[in-house]
């Protein structure tokens, strides 16, 4: 590699001149010690060398593999002037050695795509994906399980319009282990 390392930076930062480190990213590589910092410093001047040759294109517009496309209940518009009711969901991960979890939530929402994005921060958009959501109290899969006789007489009123609340979500966790 020919050029020092002032060269590099300032014949290739091109319109980055003004880029500030993320300092979250350094502290990352630096936790994981001096080879993994040397690793990431040879592939970023590789990665400079690439873009001065010319060798590679530069991603075009949702193009990028390291970015996912949204889930449709992730950008979906809610129409304002839906009626708020409650949403029963549901989803079990069950993995090899770290046993089995159940998760149940009740929300109110307008439909089913807002009450996945009041679900996501609480267990993440691939379960939240997976899960089983149905809109009202009928009979769902472990809501006798999870939903105290007190509580679905509340729910049955926040469902009805009756004294509900500006928002409202319950979740609830069962996980056992047998290993």
């Amino acid at each position: 590699m020919a050029g020092s390392q002032e060269e590099m930076e300032g014949s290739s930062m091109s319109g980055g001149e003004n880029a500030k480190p993320s300092e979250f990213l350094a502290q990352h590589f630096a936790r994981k010690g001096p080879d993994e910092v040397e690793k990431l410093q040879a592939t970023v001047n590789l990665a400079r060398q690439l873009l001065e040759s010319g060798e590679v294109e530069l991603y075009g517009e949702g193009e990028n593999p390291f970015e996912l496309p949204p889930y449709p209940w992730e950008v979906s518009e809610v129409r304002s002037n839906a009626p708020r009711r409650i949403y029963l969901g549901q989803v079990s991960d069950l993995a090899t050695g770290q046993g089995h979890t159940v998760y149940f939530a009740a929300g109110l929402a307008r439909d089913e795509d807002e009450f996945r994005r009041q679900l996501v921060p609480h267990i993440g958009h691939t379960l939240t994906n997976g899960a089983e959501v149905n809109p009202g109290l009928g009979d769902f899969p472990l809501s006798k399980t999870f939903i105290s006789p007190s509580l679905r007489q509340t729910l049955e009123k926040f469902d009805e319009g009756k004294n509900a609340p500006a928002g409202f979500f319950f979740l609830s966790r069962w996980h056992e282990n047998r290993s």
